[in-house]
């Protein structure tokens, strides 16, 4: 049975949105996580949130992205921040626990409304596109 258009770009979509539902539960998880486990959950949001902007490059690797470039950079700078805290929530410096907790979910909400949506309308034309032409 052939997968519809819609169907294909419905996918498509939801999964990112799925993955960025997850990433912003985490951040809202962190915000109830004892002292002493603020670290390792840390870390794993960090990890998920890497697989994520991985998958997310690879589509756009995919669908030949046009905005390519600036997206990856946003992505390298979103890293950046976490990864720069990272040294320091791991020896217990809460202040820096602190500042992501307040900022990265801002920061993150902005990218997924702004380059993320104009990720998914370049998805729905690539997989429109594809199934036109028949592939």
């Amino acid at each position: 049975m052939r997968t519809s258009t819609r169907e294909l770009i419905f996918f498509e979509i939801e999964e990112m949105a799925r993955e960025h539902r997850q990433i912003l539960e985490g951040f809202a998880q962190l915000a109830a996580v004892p002292e002493a486990e603020f670290a390792a959950s840390y870390g794993r949001l960090l990890d998920q949130i890497e697989a994520d902007f991985r998958a997310e490059e690879s589509i756009m690797e995919k669908i030949c992205y046009p905005d390519l470039r600036n997206h990856l950079r946003d992505h390298a700078s979103l890293l950046r921040i976490l990864h720069k805290a990272r040294p320091y929530i791991d020896e217990g410096d809460m202040s820096f626990a602190d500042m992501v907790r307040g900022t990265m979910p801002l920061m993150l909400v902005h990218h997924m409304t702004v380059m993320d949506m104009t990720l998914a309308d370049a998805i729905a034309g690539f997989v429109k596109n594809e199934v036109e032409q028949g592939r």
